[in-house]
């Protein structure tokens, strides 16, 4: 079963396609994360980041297929961005017994950027609260993209900046952008903790973004991407 589905959605991560979820293998949540690296193996990639969610259960986790500075990316029906806060870090953070807290954590990540994650479910219809199919499928990860650094107070528990993000001329958000946690470090400081997290997944160097500040917005067509949080601004182009 894992590698059946491992081999559907490798190919349609390659072709920009989608498979119908109620044809495809449904694994439990331990096999989806077997399904992830069964992924990464065929695609010949070896990940510089992850994406953290945190849940009442724990924290779902699934690493990010490509990152980059590069301020374009190709367009793909279905593809949704998301305006996040990329935490880069300065060294590495093994499993351990003694937990670590929030200010150890803060004081590992050496620089924090504008991260914009673009999403697309290899699902039609997406993955429709199946969490293990949701899991499997990297989190809907389709490759992130580094922007500007930041300052370093926007890791501040309960901070909001103005978020405004455009594509073309069509206004795609305008509004306080909000973590859904509260908190950007909430995520990986409950993740760091996880006695059973995959070694090696928290080195020195890796990305790791915990949520949108603003949800996922559709991307209808090829444009530049305009973002301004707080006083920061960058543009993305989404190429044909």
């Amino acid at each position: 079963m894992r590698m059946d589905l491992a081999d559907i959605l490798a190919e349609a991560i390659q072709n920009g396609g989608s498979v119908d979820i109620d044809t495809v293998p449904q694994p439990e949540l331990a096999e989806a994360y077997a399904i992830q690296s069964a992924i990464l193996g065929r695609l010949r990639i070896e990940p510089k980041g992850y994406k953290l969610s945190l849940r009442s259960d724990g924290v779902l986790s699934a690493p990010l297929l490509s990152v980059t500075g590069a301020a374009s990316f190709p367009y793909q029906p279905g593809l949704k961005l998301e305006v996040e806060i990329a935490l880069v870090l300065g060294r590495d953070l093994p499993v351990r017994a003694e937990p670590y807290d929030r200010e150890e954590i803060r004081d590992a990540i050496a620089a924090v950027h504008i991260g914009i994650e673009l999403v697309r479910s290899r699902y039609a219809g997406g993955p429709q609260g199946r969490t293990a199919l949701l899991v499997a499928d990297l989190m809907s990860n389709a490759g992130y993209r580094l922007g500007p650094s930041l300052n370093a107070d926007v890791l501040d528990e309960g901070r909001v900046d103005d978020l405004r993000v455009t594509a073309g001329d069509q206004h795609l958000f305008d509004a306080p952008g909000t973590h859904p946690d509260k908190d950007p470090l909430a995520a990986l400081v409950a993740y760091t903790n996880e006695a059973g997290r995959a070694a090696g997944t928290l080195r020195q160097g890796i990305v790791v973004t915990t949520g949108s500040l603003c949800g996922g917005l559709t991307i209808p067509s090829p444009a530049t991407v305009s973002i301004s949080l707080g006083r920061t601004t960058w543009s993305l182009v989404i190429v044909e």
